[in-house]
């Protein structure tokens, strides 16, 4: 039942858009690449009241860093943000459900890339097709070739994966606002328990973007082709709504590096 209920409402339709962005660029990478983006664009306002929750939690960062010195303590600190949370009317859990939807596409889409590229089952890929004319005959052979890469198979170099992981950092790092204050902030206060929760964000910050190269280079280069995709969409995203975040120290200190190089 969710089995049937899945294909018709998320592979069927994903892989009758890939086929059909296949066949007007005769090259899977450039349509896997296109759904990709379509698909970002698609769940633009599904994304928003997370983007909207977020921007709101950066705005108000003073606020909340004044509780943390008023309110020592914790129970009482939280019941404290939660009131500020209501009254800007930030929803703390809006990203779940963002989420939760980004990791069903990306299991569906790895079923389409799957079954498109790596099984090769014309039969069973043209009986999901709506229209005549997007159907593949038998005696074509589908083109997983994209650049250097087989669509169909782990990228051999890692260029893929490891590119993956750096753009998701930096995504990452653009949603944060600078970390200096909140250093400060953990440096002062009495219990270690902010600076926990910031070496905790810390290391999700790094741990997310190693995990993705490690599984990137397990996995067929064509679903790290959307994944990269996705991710490079996000920093553009994130630029427009965020700004440069926690990367502005980083690109002060190149242009100054940049600066002190040119003098010499």
């Amino acid at each position: 039942m969710l089995g049937n209920l899945f294909n018709t409402l998320l592979i069927s339709p994903l892989l009758n858009l890939l086929v059909w962005l296949y066949q007007i660029s005769g090259n899977l990478g450039i349509a896997i690449i296109g759904l990709t983006l379509l698909i970002k664009v698609v769940l633009i306002p599904m994304m928003m009241p997370s983007i909207r929750s977020i921007k709101k939690q950066r705005e108000i960062k003073p606020e909340l860093d004044a509780l943390k010195k008023k309110y020592p303590d914790k129970k009482k600190q939280a019941e404290m943000q939660m009131e500020l949370f209501k009254k800007h009317n930030i929803h703390p859990a809006a990203g779940c459900s963002t989420q939760i939807v980004m990791i069903i596409v990306l299991i569906a889409l790895f079923n389409v890339i799957r079954k498109f590229a790596i099984i090769n089952d014309l039969d069973g890929i043209n009986s999901h097709l709506y229209f005549e004319s997007l159907k593949i005959l038998s005696k074509e052979s589908i083109n997983t070739h994209f650049l250097y890469l087989d669509l169909t198979k782990a990228d051999p170099f890692y260029i893929v994966a490891i590119l993956s992981g750096v753009l998701q950092f930096i995504a990452s790092k653009m949603m944060m606002p600078e970390m200096k204050i909140g250093e400060k902030m953990a440096q002062k206060t009495p219990e270690k328990s902010d600076d926990m929760a910031y070496m905790m964000q810390q290391q999700s910050l790094y741990m997310m973007p190693i995990m993705n190269v490690i599984i990137g280079i397990t996995l067929p280069a064509g679903i790290m082709l959307y994944i990269l995709t996705s991710t490079a969409f996000s920093i553009v995203q994130n630029y427009f709504v965020y700004g440069l975040g926690d990367l502005k120290p980083f690109i002060k200190w190149l242009k100054s590096a940049k600066n002190t190089t040119n003098e010499q």
